[in-house]
């Protein structure tokens, strides 16, 4: 792989450890989950892109055993330090170079994760590769068409070539290059052709509540009807999609 692993992640964004900004994304992933599955007490649940492992501690609330997994050693170990339940483990390493045996988990998440590493397609080989017969991974993915870059706040940032995103990230951040690569909606459904896509975008944005994203839009408001009109007319331009991936 041309590309290298972004090893320092947790340096670039601090955010990784603020408790309640993370235990509210884990809230709106279990709310996903949980609706889906209904039971998941009796499943096993693979974490990528765990981090400090805030988030997979909230999962471990819910599964009968969860691992987390990450490049990024200083989160990793910030994850071991603060969380010791008996059903959760963290694993320092690309998910590749694991040795977990094909269809070991039940549920596996992979939330804004694709665009951070060197290759997305072995990324969603080894998910299809680690997953059971039936089982889900939970895929939250950036699209390439949203206004606002968010990693860098940056408008349109993503629709631009590498080296015109480059020259814009120079002038504007203190990075030196544009390292993600998000993608469309039509690249993003080639890239897990091989699962069945269960769309819960447009059911969170109608039931906000329901999926702990009131944070994000409340129900009944101005914006609430705004967003949900638009967002039927505009799906393409989504900012961020929510599927449930399933295994065959």
């Amino acid at each position: 792989m041309s590309k290298n692993y972004q090893y320092n992640y947790s340096d670039l964004k601090s955010s990784v450890f603020d408790s309640n900004d993370r235990i509210n994304k884990a809230k709106k992933t279990i709310s996903v989950l949980v609706d889906y599955l209904s039971h998941t007490s009796d499943l096993i649940l693979l974490d990528i892109g765990s981090s400090t492992g805030i988030m997979t501690n909230e999962y471990a609330t819910y599964f009968r055993e969860v691992v987390g997994i990450d490049i990024d050693s200083k989160a990793v170990k910030y994850a071991n330090d603060n969380f010791k339940k008996k059903n959760i483990s963290f694993i320092n390493l690309p998910i590749e170079e694991t040795d977990f045996k094909s269809a070991s988990f039940d549920v596996i998440t992979c939330s804004h994760i694709y665009e951070h590493v060197p290759s997305d397609h072995v990324l969603m080989e080894n998910i299809y590769k680690l997953l059971k017969p039936g089982g889900i991974c939970y895929f939250a993915a950036g699209n390439k068409y949203k206004i606002i870059e968010t990693h860098y706040n940056l408008p349109f940032l993503s629709y631009f070539p590498k080296k015109i995103a480059n020259f814009y990230i120079r002038i504007f951040t203190n990075h030196k290059e544009y390292y993600e690569n998000l993608k469309s909606l039509g690249q993003l459904k080639k890239l897990v052709y091989r699962f069945e896509i269960i769309d819960y975008t447009l059911k969170i944005l109608q039931k906000p509540s329901k999926f702990s994203a009131n944070d994000m839009i409340r129900e009944n408001t101005l914006k609430y009807l705004l967003v949900n009109f638009l967002s039927r007319i505009g799906y393409f331009i989504i900012p961020t999609y929510v599927w449930i991936l399933k295994k065959p």
